[in-house]
């Protein structure tokens, strides 16, 4: 093993740091150990300096196992920049280009390979896997194989699935968030063999948590915007609330941006180069953005939705301050999203769901009690769903569950089902553009990128014409049908768009009793995580950061001094005298809580307790949103 001097030539060379933060150091000597590791630090902690620096001096390859292809992307970037060669597999490799991008990997002793859970488990990788010098396997965001892998991401869960074939390579599995079910979890499912474990205070000495209860969210929001121009990001948990605040923020002149799933990978890249350069200072995004993102000098993380869990909401909070320069974590919510969060946890997934929509596909199938459907099947969902009046994101995550546990296979359909075939010769396609120029583009494209598509019908990428393009993919759609309609083209959609293969027979409860017990220990944990959190963002009373530590098995009666609960605190001497304020005001006229709010300039939250107290000693009332003085 090197020793410490090597060590921190290696971190200087390449990350231009002089020291070790806090753990690194021993976990990169346990890696050299060869021992399983389970790293829990903090965003902001360098994760990944734990893997990639011994990888640079240990003998062979480090594969990395990351969660999407953009962080992938953005490390490889990256590393690039430090001067380290890294690959991945592009997506759109066939096996030639996977056999050869291994052979380079020898050739020039490539130091990290960086693979997608996915791409793990194809045969062909496998089968390369076994041929390389592997130095150790790197689980990035490892808190997903918990969290990803039972919920959408089956693949997550058969990562273990390595140990078999590579039983000598240790493992390192990484996260910035973790509480002890979810470490179990994580070395359960990955098969760590006696894993050292490491894990960071989740105490954040420079960051402010801050909840605000207010009908007026809206209006909050502009108020925290406005009082200082500084690097935000904001969360949502719909794509089109994203759109739609981002649209409303630049309207009012706050620039802003936007990043969801469901943006092209150009508009996610553009989007991104914005925020980063800070041409741009506001990021509104769902979950889908934040995940290895290294900017250090975020100073403010809004939610305006109660985060799932607090594993999730640390997660992102944590993007905030990670130069360690004050930064702040607001949450502004309304009543409506507490009720909103208890309508959606009250659905978590039992087995009966479970066994109701295994039911249900044998009844869609038409395969009889005993029959064993060994084919793959073509599998329309949105149809699925509407024949027996079913709740989409439930359901998706029911036939994941029987996919986890090798019931069925589900597979979604990524590649386009949308197949063309030009019908009319070169001369009328030119004649056609020539008079029509808001189509010329898209005819060139298809025309230079689907070689033969004169003489037999070809499968269209969309998503790769639109960002050629620059045109939505529903515009394309319909630009394609309309030659269709002229018949200059024979244009397929398929409309399903997934792949359902039974792999057990049916014998109903039989087939997947086995797994009754794991899913309602799942069941109860998620129960346990969603009551957990709530009672977080309801706290009016206990220091956030406590609560915090507490919730991770961090136990601490020591205050941070600077979250909302602990600044009401320093200002509780003037409780008396805030009483005699809202009484005085009150007499004059009838308010709202946003109107106090306003005129007393006080926090919301002790604004809320001094109302409570008032309405204990029966000094005020409340009618409707109005409050009036006894």
């Amino acid at each position: 093993m090197p020793n410490s001097v090597v060590l921190k030539e290696t971190l200087q060379k390449y990350w231009n740091h002089t020291s070790f933060r806090p753990l690194q150091e021993s976990i990169i000597t346990d890696v050299f150990d060869k021992k399983d590791i389970l790293a829990i630090l903090p965003t902001g902690g360098g994760k990944s300096i734990c893997y990639q620096l011994p990888a640079l001096l240990l003998e062979g390859t480090c594969v990395v196992i990351s969660p999407l292809i953009a962080l992938i992307n953005d490390q490889l970037e990256h590393l690039k920049q430090k001067g380290i060669d890294a690959s991945t597999i592009p997506s759109n490799s066939n096996t030639d280009d996977i056999v050869r991008l291994f052979d380079n990997i020898r050739i020039k002793k490539t130091k990290l390979l960086y693979l997608s859970p996915e791409r793990i488990l194809q045969p062909i990788v496998q089968e390369k896997l076994k041929q390389l010098t592997v130095s150790f396997f790197a689980v990035d965001e490892a808190h997903c194989v918990s969290q990803w892998g039972h919920d959408f991401r089956p693949s997550y869960i058969k990562i273990g699935t390595l140990r078999t074939l590579l039983p000598s390579v240790p493992f390192i599995a990484v996260t910035a968030t973790a509480t002890q079910k979810t470490q179990e979890q994580i070395i359960n499912l990955l098969h760590l063999k006696d894993p050292k474990v490491h894990i960071d205070s989740f105490y954040r000495s420079n960051l402010a948590y801050q909840i605000f209860e207010t009908p007026q969210k809206f209006d909050l929001l502009m108020r925290i915007l406005k009082k200082r121009k500084v690097t935000t990001l904001i969360y949502l948990q719909s794509r089109f609330a994203v759109q739609t605040l981002s649209q409303r923020l630049n309207a009012v002149g706050l620039s802003s941006t936007f990043y969801h799933a469901g943006i092209s990978f150009k508009e996610k890249e553009t989007n991104f180069k914005q925020w980063e350069s800070e041409e741009t200072h506001i990021m509104v995004a769902t979950n889908a953005f934040g995940m290895g993102i290294d900017k250090s000098n975020v100073r403010l993380v809004i939610h305006l939705e109660v985060p799932t869990t607090l594993e999730n909401y640390l997660q992102e909070a944590g993007r905030a301050g990670r130069d360690g320069e004050k930064s702040f974590s607001c949450v502004i919510l309304s009543q409506n999203d507490f009720k909103k969060f208890e309508y959606l946890t009250q659905s978590n997934l039992d087995f009966e769901y479970v066994y109701k929509i295994y039911l249900h596909l044998n009844q869609y199938f038409q395969i009889a009690y005993g029959d064993f459907e060994e084919e793959e099947l073509d599998f329309n969902f949105d149809e699925f769903c509407y024949k027996y009046k079913l709740e989409k994101k439930q359901t998706e995550k029911a036939i994941r569950r029987l996919d986890v546990y090798n019931i069925l296979k589900f597979k979604e359909q990524f590649k386009s089902t949308t197949t063309l075939k030009v019908t009319c010769s070169n001369y009328q396609l030119i004649q056609f553009y020539n008079q029509h120029p808001n189509y010329k583009t898209i005819i060139n494209i298809i025309l230079r990128n689907y070689s033969g598509i004169f003489e037999v019908s070809k499968k269209l990428n969309l998503e790769r014409i639109a960002d050629l393009t620059h045109l939505p993919i529903a515009l394309i759609q319909k630009k394609l049908e309309y030659l269709q309609e002229i018949n200059y083209v024979a244009l397929e959609i398929k409309k399903n768009n997934h792949i359902i293969q039974f792999l057990v027979p049916r014998e109903d409860k039989k087939s997947i009793n086995p797994i009754k017990k794991d899913i309602t220990e799942l069941f109860k944990i998620a129960k346990i995580k969603s009551t957990k959190s709530l009672a977080y963002f309801k706290n009016s009373k206990t220091c956030r950061n406590t609560i915090i530590l507490n919730y991770f098995d961090q136990k601490s009666d020591k205050e941070c001094g600077i979250c909302d609960i602990c600044i009401n605190k320093k200002q509780y001497p003037r409780f008396s005298e805030l009483s005699l304020q809202v009484i005085t005001t009150l007499k004059t006229k009838e308010h709202t809580f946003n109107e106090l709010l306003s005129m007393l300039k006080i926090n919301s939250s002790l604004l809320k307790d001094v109302l409570e107290n008032l309405f204990k000693d029966e000094k005020i009332t409340q009618n409707q949103q109005f409050y009036k003085a006894l």
